[in-house]
């Protein structure tokens, strides 16, 4: 019995820990689009007297699968909500719905944010102040949402940066796109997070007097983040910069 208890307790407290993780969105399967059963997204709102800015993640998946939920355990999520920033975690059709179409994905995607600023008044959401980010798939989707369509997009993040950037990411970045900061830890054995394809974007952007900021790992041979520094603080702190709001240390 007591080792029954034992285990049961064990379980709780795991359980409890695993919940603790999560942030539960404020709205869950918000609807940005009737086109695909998959145009919906989850959304932090912020309770305050002025509109909040905004940061927009895009999941990762091969453009295959994953989905939006996995958001609810990123640490900027869990840290800078409490300081004042709303987040929203965006679901988007897959390969399968568009006949292998990648450009097709990442235009709906920009529906996400439209949406949104759309609805700014509403959500109490600041639509000058929006940033976007995401993940390997989500990484290619949060370039072209911020450098492919004219939306007023104040910076980007891309992390995992993967193949496919030379033909969908390279040839959209504009002179007049917003400020993009960078991160791969993958090694060159990766051949979809190659570290070059981040190097690329950095150095296009470089080229066109983008602002650009590029992080890596010691394998990645990219350079590294300032010691000290974890990579959600400094990519926040970049997005604050493009706000044009103080950081909130």
């Amino acid at each position: 019995m007591k080792t029954l208890n034992v285990v049961i307790f064990s379980l709780v407290a795991f359980l409890s820990f695993s919940a603790a993780l999560k942030a539960e969105p404020t709205h869950r399967d918000l609807r940005y689009s009737k086109e695909y059963d998959r145009s919906v997204l989850d959304l932090w709102l912020v309770d305050s007297q002025k509109p909040a800015p905004l940061v927009v993640y895009f999941h990762g998946g091969g453009v295959k699968k994953g989905d939006k939920a996995s958001f609810s355990r990123s640490q900027m999520l869990r840290k800078y909500h409490s300081k004042g920033v709303a987040f929203a975690s965006v679901n988007y059709p897959v390969l399968v719905h568009t006949n292998k179409d990648y450009f097709k994905i990442m235009d709906h995607a920009a529906e996400a944010v439209r949406f949104l600023q759309a609805n700014a008044k509403k959500y109490n959401l600041d639509k000058t102040r929006i940033s976007v980010s995401g993940g390997s798939a989500g990484a290619l989707i949060s370039c072209h949402v911020g450098h492919g369509h004219d939306l007023g997009i104040r910076s980007v993040f891309p992390i995992q940066q993967p193949m496919g950037t030379p033909l969908m990411t390279y040839p959209k970045l504009r002179k007049d796109g917003p400020p993009i900061i960078l991160y791969n830890h993958s090694g060159p054995n990766d051949k979809v997070h190659h570290p070059d394809n981040a190097a690329l974007v950095h150095k296009r952007c470089v080229e066109l007097s983008v602002d650009s900021a590029l992080y890596g790992s010691k394998q990645s041979g990219l350079p590294e983040l300032p010691a000290g520094l974890e990579l959600h603080d400094v990519a926040m702190e970049f997005f604050f910069k493009s706000w044009q709001l103080p950081f909130p240390r």
